[in-house]
């Protein structure tokens, strides 16, 4: 069944020699708060800059939600909405950099640790999370990367196994293709929160599609979670009849550079899998895994 979800983000500024006083992140998410509120998002991502005014060993905890907690969780209550809010969390003595995820009744229902701080942070003091997370919430499976983590394939690698719907991406720095290929590779959506630069929001093709700019902070952009990602190989002949069949209650979105295309169901008859599974589709795993088959049988012949 289409899953259609309003999502933005909200990028964060930092001075140059870092001078703002300690309400700054406050004040930049209220900022952001004034604009979204009452538009119907349903996702909001916030920056990795609202820990700026956060040092190391020190931190929020979630049992007793310090300032920056209970302006998420209010801005969650207020629109009936999820919030990915990161905050410096202490966590079993231990000071660590986090996403918090509030559901829409203020309900913290999980949050990501930063699995690769920087070197200086690590040495500083922040404890590194364990691994990757997805947190199952109303607007769909989310996974937390926090800034340096982008780096590392082996983070990117476990959210593979664990197949998000979104990944919530909040950063310092943009990352720039590495934000694609985690995009690519997970086949979710990624929506950036960005400091500076542009905050951006890209489908599971990798592909941007909202931005932010220099004159408003926010993306937004709204996407059909109800997706099947597959590759052309196999499937594109069977495309024409599927859209003779369903015409506007499907989308099949091909990009031809990479051969891959996702299908999107908007119906609320039938989920994008069901028409898969009618016409036969295979989708990009099952389709990798048997061409790895097919070369090793190949190099190696029973």
């Amino acid at each position: 069944m289409s899953k259609i979800i309003n999502v933005a983000a909200i990028g964060g500024m930092v001075m140059e020699r870092g001078e703002e006083t300690p309400d700054e992140p406050i004040r930049q998410f209220r900022e952001a708060a004034e604009k979204l509120d009452g538009t119907g998002v349903e996702l909001v991502v916030t920056c990795e800059t609202m820990l700026m005014s956060q040092p190391t060993n020190s931190g929020e905890k979630l049992e007793s939600p310090g300032p920056l907690l209970m302006e998420y969780r209010n801005f969650a209550m207020r629109n009936h909405c999820t919030v990915a809010g990161v905050a410096r969390t202490m966590l079993e003595g231990k000071s660590r950099q986090s996403i918090i995820y509030y559901g829409p009744d203020g309900t913290a229902l999980g949050s990501y640790h930063k699995m690769f701080p920087t070197d200086a942070s690590l040495r500083a003091g922040t404890a590194p999370g364990e691994g990757p997370i997805v947190v199952d919430t109303p607007v769909g499976r989310l996974g937390g990367v926090l800034c340096f983590d982008l780096n590392f394939d082996e983070l990117r690698d476990g959210y593979i196994k664990l197949t998000p719907d979104i990944l919530c991406f909040a950063s310092y720095f943009h990352g720039d293709h590495l934000q694609s290929n985690w995009a690519y590779k997970t086949h979710a959506f990624l929506v950036g929160a960005i400091k500076d630069g542009t905050s951006d929001i890209r489908d599971p093709m990798g592909r941007v599609i909202n931005s932010s700019t220099y004159y408003n902070r926010i993306a937004w952009a709204r996407i059909n979670l109800d997706r099947f990602v597959m590759h052309g190989s196999g499937n594109s002949e069977k495309w024409s009849a599927i859209r003779r069949k369903y015409k506007d209650k499907v989308l099949i979105d091909s990009h031809s550079p990479i051969g891959c295309a996702i299908l999107y169901s908007y119906s609320d008859e039938f989920t994008a899998k069901d028409i898969a599974y009618e016409f036969d589709l295979t989708n990009y795993e099952d389709y990798m895994l048997e061409c790895r088959k097919l070369r090793n049988n190949s190099l190696c012949p029973q």
